[in-house]
């Protein structure tokens, strides 16, 4: 038996399940180094025994690599990532693969993405070594792969029943607007009775924006601020050097989510739906002045694929 598996390789955070495994770990990779036998944590990752990747990367790589680079297909980092992710989930059985790129670069990376995912067939066997468990030697099989905006997600997973029907059949007859904040991307995908808007627009904005700000916001009081790959933990304790930093990470997801406002109403449509989504969507989410507007959390976009999937493949 096939099963259907879904990634979201995003610029700050990687997600995937199958339905039997998770993964969830930020987009950055490192070089490995001993560790000592109490230092290692659960959900830690390993790459052939050569580079860290995600939370234990963060904590323990001495060099780090966070790729910044909009086409996904050629980012240094995706491959291990992908390896990582993917055969976290699959093991060695075989898959159906659904992913998504963001809408500013879905026409022209689409195919070559796909191509990526599907050349990994053609790699050899690498290992992967989760928490203090012995290497699982890894040979991906990947049956088929489909490449979808990123945003329509969220949408199908709050319109589809896990099997893939229709669960809210007024709401795919209307007109939805689903707000994707990425870590450098927004996606503005509309939706009209199930069909996506020719309005749609994808735009090079997102959560790194207000993290500049935030930066700037933190030089200013004390004089240093995290770097780029550091700020997700920061900014969801609220706590950096000891300092309360909630006032100014709200400031400057207010800065962004009037941005976003102020592109929503540009589009000039009224939707009957907001679908809010996306890892820091809850930081913008009541800084928006939309009516009917609901918050998705971190994993919806990866819900919806898995929807989408027992939609196309049944």
């Amino acid at each position: 038996m096939i099963d259907n598996c879904e990634i979201d390789l995003g610029f700050s955070w990687t997600k995937g399940r199958n339905g039997k495994r998770s993964y969830l770990q930020p987009s950055i990779i490192g070089e490995s180094k001993p560790m000592f036998d109490m230092n290692i944590k659960a959900d830690d990752y390993v790459f052939d025994d050569e580079m860290f990747v995600g939370k234990l990367a963060l904590r323990h790589s001495d060099i780090k690599y966070f790729s910044m680079n909009n086409n996904k297909a050629e980012a240094k980092t995706s491959d291990i990532i992908l390896k990582t992710a993917i055969g976290a989930i699959s093991r060695s059985n075989p898959i159906n693969l659904l992913t998504g790129l963001p809408l500013n670069f879905y026409f022209k990376q689409k195919s070559e993405f796909e191509n990526k995912i599907i050349s990994l067939n053609e790699v050899g066997t690498y290992n992967i070594r989760k928490g203090k468990n012995s290497n699982n030697q890894i040979k991906l099989i990947i049956n088929r792969c489909k490449v979808v905006p990123q945003g329509y997600g969220i949408a199908m997973d709050y319109i589809l029943n896990q099997d893939g029907s229709i669960e809210k059949h007024r709401v795919a007859k209307s007109k939805i607007l689903a707000v994707d904040l990425g870590f450098y991307t927004l996606g503005l995908l509309g939706l009209d009775k199930m069909e996506i808007m020719k309005e749609s627009a994808g735009l090079l904005l997102g959560v790194e924006n207000a993290y500049k700000l935030l930066q700037s916001y933190l030089h200013a009081s004390i004089g240093k601020s995290p770097a780029k790959y550091e700020m997700d933990q920061h900014v969801v304790s609220g706590v950096y050097e000891g300092m309360d930093i909630k006032p100014l990470i709200n400031k400057a997801f207010k800065a962004l989510a009037q941005q976003i406002q102020n592109e929503i109403e540009s589009l000039n449509i009224r939707f009957d739906h907001y679908l809010i989504g996306g890892g820091a969507a809850r930081f913008i989410y009541n800084y928006l002045n939309l009516p009917n507007k609901i918050l998705f959390d971190q994993l919806s976009q990866i819900r919806g694929y898995g929807k989408i999937g027992a939609r196309i493949w049944k």
